[in-house]
């Protein structure tokens, strides 16, 4: 009782809160062992039959499928008589764990506990440092450098994005006037499937997408909405490489400058001003925005943990209303309105000055 009081309600939350991790880890590992997957193929089974099907230890399995069964993960199935084995089945949040769900999310969840969560491991260390955490824990390098010379984590970070691609991209199709414009410029569009699904919900835009011909090519289910698109492949710190803006359009970076810091973020902006040239065209910076006590109200702190995936893996951040207005105005844009969407995501609307 060194505070003076008898209170343990903190001590009990501290407790909860420490034992996250554990979910994670459980999360994980069923998506690592491909047990949705086979649930799917199968239909429902017993811890027995799991771990025949899939060579690992039946005891163990049952543990970590008890875990998630309570976290929600997935359903279990009484036996039908009693002392016989509990089966488990697929449910709406398992279903996302496997491999050709349209809202599969498990290389997102391999690729940021392999990755990310050893670099926030150094959280405090960046903290009292001012270091960069990814480059603590990966070689000195940063992200985009190490991928390069790992192939096969390079392969599932690019599935992963194209699964993080799905977060809020309805929203972000529907709560803007995409059909005001005559062509949609995705820069640094990458994958493809954001701009896919703008032309499929919004009818009348043109779109070109920066940087993603060889990736849309994997993906035969968009080949309606080609004749709708042109590729390019540039570099968003090099102006000549750019699209050239022509009247009507809208330039887009959605999710593409909170990976940089702020005098970087005026390079490419800069750079892009320069080919949009003086047309009538705007740009629309899709991010996390913070401030005004949103990340604060927000009762699943998506802002604020995103920040600090940003500050950890990149050393960057999300940002706030004016200090987007500074970086625009550093970079020659004028700043036109903030535009909230149903999404934890948020547009900056901006024109060349």
């Amino acid at each position: 009782m060194l505070d003076g009081t008898t209170d343990v309600s903190g001590r009990m939350v501290h407790g909860r809160q420490q034992a996250f991790f554990i979910p994670t880890q459980v999360l994980y590992s069923v998506a690592e062992l491909g047990v949705a997957d086979e649930l799917g193929m199968k239909g429902p089974r017993t811890a027995q039959e799991l771990a025949m099907s899939l060579g690992v230890d039946e005891k163990r399995l049952y543990r970590v499928l008890r875990s998630a069964v309570q976290m929600g993960v997935f359903a279990a199935i009484k036996p039908k008589e009693a002392g016989g084995a509990v089966g488990c089945k697929n449910n709406r949040l398992s279903a996302c764990l496997r491999e050709y769900h349209p809202n599969c999310l498990r290389e997102m969840i391999l690729y940021f506990t392999e990755h990310s969560n050893p670099a926030f491991d150094e959280l405090a260390w960046a903290v009292r440092t001012n270091g960069h955490a990814w480059k603590k824990t990966h070689d000195g390098l940063s992200q985009f450098d190490w991928l390069q010379l790992h192939p096969k984590e390079e392969q599932l970070f690019c599935k992963a994005m194209q699964q993080v691609d799905g977060l809020g991209t309805h929203a972000m199709a529907t709560d803007y006037g995409w059909n005001g414009h005559s062509r949609i410029v995705d820069i640094g569009g990458a994958y493809g499937s954001f701009m896919a699904h703008l032309l499929s919900v919004n009818r009348k835009p043109l779109g070109i997408i920066e940087r993603a011909k060889e990736i849309w090519a994997e993906n035969p289910e968009w080949s309606t909405l080609t004749p709708r698109m042109e590729f390019v492949a540039g570099d968003f710190f090099n102006a000549e490489t750019l699209p050239k803006a022509a009247d009507g359009d809208v330039f887009v970076m959605r999710l593409i400058l909170h990976d940089w810091d702020d005098s970087d973020c005026v390079r490419i902006l800069s750079s892009l001003c320069t080919a949009m040239g003086s047309a009538k065209a705007r740009l629309l910076i899709v991010e996390t925005t913070l401030g005004g006590g949103a990340e604060f109200l927000d009762p699943l702190f998506r802002r604020a943990l995103l920040d600090l995936h940003m500050m950890v893996v990149h050393d960057s951040a999300e940002r706030t209303v004016p200090e987007w207005k500074d970086i625009l105005q550093k970079a020659s844009f004028s700043f036109g309105r903030h535009i909230p969407t149903r999404s934890v995501f948020s547009i900056v609307e901006a024109f060349p000055a």
